[in-house]
């Protein structure tokens, strides 16, 4: 559990620097660049490795998966930056956090994990917190066009593809979790295609390098590394996926949420508080 709470804890602190970043004119996909190679780099400090190198001769098992999910992880930010674009906040941590609606069954079908009555109800009251945390205060909060619904539907789908990759990578033994050179290849492969987008962008002009950028990019990759690497080792502790899973996205949105009311004064409404009564609910059925 000790690796669940600290996957939750820098998953929490990513959504806390990202929304200092308006604050400091600091431009997100830069940012999420380099907050990449600080992840690679937090590796090669932790384990004292990095991805490119003599390594144990496992490479070829979880090697193809690794730069699978760089390509998914930029891809997956860009969708999640279109969804916020179009259709809001609220609808984009919505259809990510949703990704259990896919990664459970899987768990459950794949590897015959539990299906305890709990457990199911569990899951039916996480996927109803998880509406109401998110649940626009005013009726106009989020607009979306109705030829563009292919964009959130893309980011619940990437989010739900990252997360069964890593059940298949851990549940086929295809990597060993105390070798992060796994984490830090996916972060260096994402890191890979994002930097080439940004030379890109600032050779057209349509990107603008700042030092501060960098600076984000340090401040998000920490905990970064650190969400991925404790969610790999909490699968690693025998806790079942279909576990693992729920709680994350449900303690994520509830620390999330409490910690802005505290820390950044946001409001709730009613529905909202029902939400994060509903996510304790949903954490307890499933612990237990």
């Amino acid at each position: 559990m000790l690796f669940l709470l600290l996957s939750i804890l820098c998953s929490v602190l990513i959504g806390f620097v990202f929304k200092l970043f308006g604050r400091f004119q600091i431009d997100s996909f830069q940012a999420i660049v380099f907050n990449y190679f600080t992840c690679v780099i937090c590796g090669w400090i932790y384990a004292n490795d990095l991805p490119i190198g003599p390594g144990t001769g496992d490479e070829g098992k979880w090697l193809p998966y690794a730069l699978f999910l760089g390509v998914v992880f930029i891809t997956g930010f860009t969708g999640a930056a279109l969804t916020v674009r179009y259709f809001g906040v609220t609808v984009s941590q919505i259809m990510q956090k949703m990704s259990i609606v896919a990664t459970v069954p899987f768990a459950i079908l794949v590897y015959n994990e539990t299906t305890r009555l709990g457990k199911i109800i569990g899951i039916v009251l996480a996927l109803a917190a998880i509406i109401l945390v998110n649940w626009p205060k005013h009726k106009n909060e989020s607009q979306s066009a109705n030829n563009r619904l292919w964009i959130p539907a893309v980011t619940w789908l990437l989010a739900a593809i990252i997360e069964i990759t890593f059940l298949w990578v851990q549940g086929e033994q295809y990597v060993d979790p105390s070798n992060v050179r796994f984490i830090s290849t996916v972060f260096a492969a994402a890191g890979t295609l994002g930097f080439a987008a940004a030379l890109y962008g600032w050779s057209t002009g349509k990107l603008i390098y700042n030092n501060k950028n960098v600076l984000g990019g340090i401040l998000l990759g920490i905990p970064n590394f650190g969400s991925m690497y404790f969610l790999l080792l909490s699968l690693s502790t025998g806790l079942e996926g279909s576990f693992v899973f729920p709680v994350v996205n449900v303690g994520i949105i509830l620390a999330t949420t409490i910690g802005a009311t505290w820390i950044f004064k946001e409001k709730l409404s009613t529905t909202n508080w029902l939400g994060v009564a509903a996510a304790l609910g949903a954490i307890l059925l499933m612990a237990f």
